[in-house]
């Protein structure tokens, strides 16, 4: 600390002169006084923190505590690369008196494992980075004058611990008439299957689609300005293949037990799709299916054009009897359009019907309108929370990566800031800390410290 004092004193205090005294020369020139001046207080913010932690060092090997148990075995250089640069710094290696075992107390006072190379704060910019760009530009995100390269992002990527939703206090349960669950997909590509080139393609279309779910939870719509957004929306998202969907609606299940007073609702709306993913929490949740109006006008609308095509008397027809629930109608009807159709015509018209009498109830809850029932708005969040960064440019993932994104690009729009995530997770060492410092050493080394920087601090002054 004090050696980055001194050198702020004597060496950098110069240079900031002199970007004044060039911009008063050529006023013009203040973009480039701007870029020096960012390069010079990232490099005084370098120096600062590396004093900081040689001090910090420095005190482990003064400390009375510390000799009870820790003897000094030897040192070396630590590289760092935080999110304002990198660091180098000298760390002690101790060794307990009882057990032999040798560790870098600063590393674990600092909570950092054994070769980590980045910081937390670094892995923090990482990740909220990465949710909205790719890999590449991420790593030139990370500090401002050095980047790192794609595959040490898709590492942290793949090894970050993604929590569902920023953790809270135990809330008062809310008590509510209706709540909404709605529920859909993302189409993501995958790289290769078990191992690169293994995908097959027929007639253009590869067997690498991999479908990244997401569910969100809210109580209505409320009005924002001229728009509406969901009220109290939580959402959860990611791959969850084969039994892993029964972990999905687990999670749902736990969060409207934790949140929401059951004996108050009176109902649950599940508005989605009709997919099978789906069924188990229909059921799960005991909740009441209406499916998405994008997809009833989606299949009536192909139903209109392999048989009816532009007729409007004929159209206003066939979408009276699924408003009005004649479904023995519908399905009579065709019937009669099968005689009249080729074989291609025939199975667009079998799927599209197929579609419809499978999900009678979800639709005869949409047509009707019943109380508490609303639009859904599926479509659109799929598109704005996953798939604007996973599948609406060509790219291709691995199963960990699409997992991961997903969860990553869920929990920041639950309000999540991996910032705060990672200041969670350094209080882990305070413990440890009292092992080797009293209070007393503390307070006789900031009174030392102060009276030895002083004339630094006059000097800047």
């Amino acid at each position: 600390m004090n050696n980055s004092i001194q050198q702020f004193a004597e060496i950098e205090i110069p240079k900031l002169e002199q970007i004044e005294k060039n911009f008063f020369q050529n006023p013009s020139c203040f973009p480039q006084c701007v870029f020096t001046l960012r390069r010079i207080l990232t490099e005084i913010g370098c120096q600062f923190l590396s004093g900081m932690l040689e001090e910090y060092n420095t005190m482990l090997e003064g400390s009375v505590k510390r000799r009870r148990t820790w003897q000094i075995k030897d040192q070396s250089r630590k590289s760092l690369l935080t999110s304002i640069g990198s660091i180098s710094f000298t760390r002690t290696r101790f060794q307990n008196k009882t057990t032999g075992r040798s560790v870098y107390l600063l590393d674990q006072l600092m909570g950092l494992s054994p070769h980590v190379r980045i910081s937390r704060d670094a892995e923090a910019v990482i990740l909220n980075e990465a949710a909205d760009v790719s890999y590449q530009k991420a790593g030139t995100r990370i500090s401002p004058f050095e980047p790192v390269s794609r595959e040490t992002v898709l590492r942290h990527v793949h090894k970050a611990e993604i929590p569902l939703r920023p953790e809270e206090g135990k809330p008062e349960l809310r008590e509510i008439p209706y709540l909404y669950v709605e529920a859909d997909e993302d189409h993501a590509a995958l790289q290769y299957l078990d191992k690169k080139g293994d995908v097959k393609h027929w007639k253009g279309i590869g067997n690498n689609g991999l479908n990244v779910k997401l569910v969100y939870v809210h109580e209505g719509y409320e009005k924002e300005g001229t728009r509406h957004a969901l009220k109290h929306a939580v959402y959860f998202g990611g791959v969850y293949d084969g039994e892993e969907n029964e972990t999905l609606w687990n999670e749902v299940e736990e969060y409207i037990n934790q949140t929401y007073n059951r004996d108050t609702l009176r109902e649950i709306y599940f508005q989605s799709d009709g997919g099978n993913w789906m069924k188990r929490g229909r059921k799960q949740l005991g909740a009441k299916f209406v499916l998405d109006e994008f997809h009833l006008k989606k299949y009536i609308g192909k139903l209109e054009r392999i048989t009816v095509g532009e007729d409007a008397e004929k159209k206003k027809e066939l979408e009276g009897w699924i408003r009005e629930g004649k479904r023995k109608r519908l399905g009579e009807w065709g019937k009669e359009w099968e005689e009249k159709l080729d074989e291609k015509g025939r199975k667009k018209l079998e799927e599209s019907l197929g579609y419809l009498k499978r999900n009678w109830d979800g639709i005869r809850r949409r047509v009707q309108k019943g109380e508490g029932v609303l639009g859904s708005s599926t479509e659109g969040h799929v598109s704005h929370v996953v798939s604007s960064r996973m599948s609406s440019r060509p790219m291709g993932w691995s199963r960990r990566g699409a997992d991961q994104m997903a969860r990553i690009r869920v929990y920041r729009k639950n309000g999540g800031d991996f910032r705060k995530l990672e200041k969670r997770k350094e209080g882990t060492g305070r413990r440890e800390e009292e092992r080797v410092f009293s209070a007393e050493e503390m307070l006789k080394w900031e009174r030392q410290t102060r009276k030895r920087d002083g004339i630094y601090i006059e000097r800047i002054q």
